[in-house]
């Protein structure tokens, strides 16, 4: 009785958001924090681990690969970017008056004459092996010495958990490298030793299509394994329209290494509206140096899958690129190239259009062939069974088509008693035993996969979403207001491009008095908005009945997410 009593003051008391710590893990970066954090911390969202004498080995890359194309779709890539330099040419800037526009000859002659400045010896250092005990966390990665052959893993890779056949690729290695990178974090960021994390609570956001086994691992890691006191999930979409302040919205996430869009409307994803599509700001980086390349890049020892290479160019692409049409002609780009004890160099180079073709590709994904061309949209699956839940939607559905079979036969068995000489009944009987089943059957639906051609462009991917919600009342709202979130989302001049190519096809049935895109709601940062939003909703009052705790969780399991899970499970 007195654990009893316990527990429910405990519920019932204020949720202090010093103690509530705030995981927003993603492909690249991890943000963590305490939810009274003006800002969370963000690291690399990698671990390097020394490879064992003779083990094998395993480098996960910052940057997705490119691969090597055929002739017909490198031409094809090549006549995309030749169309839309066509279309920058036409365009007008903001004044009318016409812009001019560049090409990579242009482009080319302009580096021709750059030479780099040499500096002094860089004062940066590799990491090696007897520099450490048993791991590398964050951007020390970056530095991890390749000649002592570290496995380099990244948990997360396209938005979701990333297995694979490799070493460390298993479910429970992947599980492990969570549990060292998170608390690590917690321990050496936040100066929370884990002997205490009893006293805290965490809120974890997880993606808006997610796999229910993985998310049963990852309640089990945060209350088992790291030992807190309780959690409760959100999905990012739901927790960024609570970042925004907004009551609904269609949500569009760029992220890394994937881009996913759903319609939110009172704290609930839409099912049906969820997409994610391959491809994010680390194939804008690729693209953008293909395009470099080709404009007599003067940097030729540059190589993407080198770690510092691979951060060098995002940096070069964050600080520069953008899609401002009143921004033209050749521009300064400056950029250090800093190894680990070698001298500094320091370019100043000149750049074109080729600032705004590279997240052009955004809406011309024919380009993103260049990392590969399997990036077909994808949609919720339906659930799999899993034995700790025996009584989930399968099994509901399955008692049910019983049921109704079972009772369509007691209806036609009594009519046939009674009528034994027409049997005109029990062929409707059967006729609707059929009927029965094939809808019950419908209730299953098969998973939201959209059905798209394979490469969706961010505009279309936004309509396709809309167009899936359940009414026209709500279409026309997600039509008015289109939240952008995520480190992709940050390049000047986007939401002005999206709002155009949106209005010359949204239906005319569903236009709304205005469309409004956001960006970077309340001067915030769009890649920390979702982990803002899962910070608000942890210090709700609503939101106390969401915790689980780790000896409901022991004893309930799996089955407790159907009950607290703030989203359909």
């Amino acid at each position: 009785m007195n654990t009893s009593a316990t527990q429910e003051q405990s519920q019932s008391e204020p949720i202090q958001a010093q103690t509530c710590i705030i995981i927003h893990p993603g492909s690249k970066n991890l943000r963590i924090g305490r939810a009274s954090d003006v800002n969370p911390h963000t690291i690399l969202h990698a671990i390097a681990r020394p490879r064992r004498p003779k083990g094998p080995l395993h480098r996960d890359p910052v940057l997705i690969p490119t691969v090597v194309l055929s002739k017909e779709n490198k031409l094809q890539v090549d006549e995309t970017y030749q169309s839309m330099r066509g279309t920058l040419q036409s365009c007008l800037r903001s004044d009318g008056t016409p812009r001019p526009a560049t090409s990579a000859q242009q482009v080319a002659l302009a580096n021709k004459q750059c030479i780099p400045i040499q500096g002094s010896v860089s004062k940066l250092q590799y990491v090696t092996k007897s520099d450490v005990e048993d791991y590398i966390i964050g951007d020390q990665v970056l530095y991890a010495h390749s000649a002592d052959q570290f496995n380099v893993h990244f948990p997360f890779r396209h938005g979701d958990l990333n297995i694979h056949a490799g070493v460390g690729g298993s479910l429970s290695s992947i599980l492990a490298d969570l549990e060292t990178i998170w608390g690590h974090c917690i321990t050496n960021l936040l100066g929370i030793p884990k002997t205490e994390l009893k006293h805290y609570r965490a809120v974890l956001v997880i993606p808006d299509i997610y796999n229910r086994l993985f998310i049963k691992e990852l309640v089990g890691l945060l209350l088992i394994q790291l030992g807190f006191g309780g959690c409760f999930l959100v999905q990012d979409h739901v927790a960024a329209t609570f970042g925004a302040g907004l009551g609904a919205a269609c949500v569009v996430d760029l992220g890394d290494q994937k881009t996913s869009v759903s319609c939110v409307e009172d704290a609930l994803s839409q099912r049906a509206t969820r997409i994610r599509l391959d491809y994010g700001g680390s194939d804008i980086t690729q693209a953008f140096y293909y395009l470099i390349q080709r404009a007599g890049f003067p940097y030729t020892e540059c190589q993407p899958q080198h770690p510092l290479d691979g951060a060098l160019l995002t940096r070069i692409k964050e600080g520069y690129c953008h899609l401002n049409l009143d921004f033209c002609g050749l521009r300064d780009v400056n950029f250090v190239v800093e190894r680990p004890g070698v001298p500094t160099l320091r370019y100043h180079i000149k750049i074109g259009d080729e600032l705004l073709l590279a997240p052009l590709g955004l809406f011309n994904t024919e380009v993103f062939a260049l990392t590969g061309q399997d990036k077909r949209g994808q949609g919720q699956a339906n659930a799999s069974g899993d034995p700790e839940d025996p009584h989930d939607a399968n099994y509901l559905r399955e008692t049910s088509r019983r049921a109704h079979k079972e009772a369509l036969e007691n209806q036609s068995t009594s009519a046939a008693s009674m009528d034994p000489i027409d049997n005109s009944t029990n062929a409707g009987g059967q006729g609707e035993e059929d009927l029965v089943v094939d809808s019950l059957a419908a209730d299953a639906a098969p998973d939201d996969q959209p059905q798209q051609q394979l490469l969706y462009s961010l505009d279309q991917a936004i309509l396709h979403s809309i167009e899936r919600c359940s009414s026209d009342e709500m279409k026309r709202r997600m039509y008015s207001c289109i939240l952008l979130v995520g480190g992709g989302a940050k390049f000047e001049g986007l939401s002005t491009w999206l709002h155009n190519r949106l209005l010359l096809q949204i239906p005319f049935q569903f236009r709304p008095e205005q469309t409004e895109i956001i960006v970077g709601p309340k001067e915030m940062d769009p890649s920390m908005v979702a982990w803002k939003g899962a910070a608000i909703m942890s210090c709700l009052e609503s939101a106390q009945e969401l915790w689980i705790r780790p000896t409901e969780w022991k004893k309930i399991g799996v089955r407790l997410l159907r009950e607290r899970a703030p989203f359909y499970w």
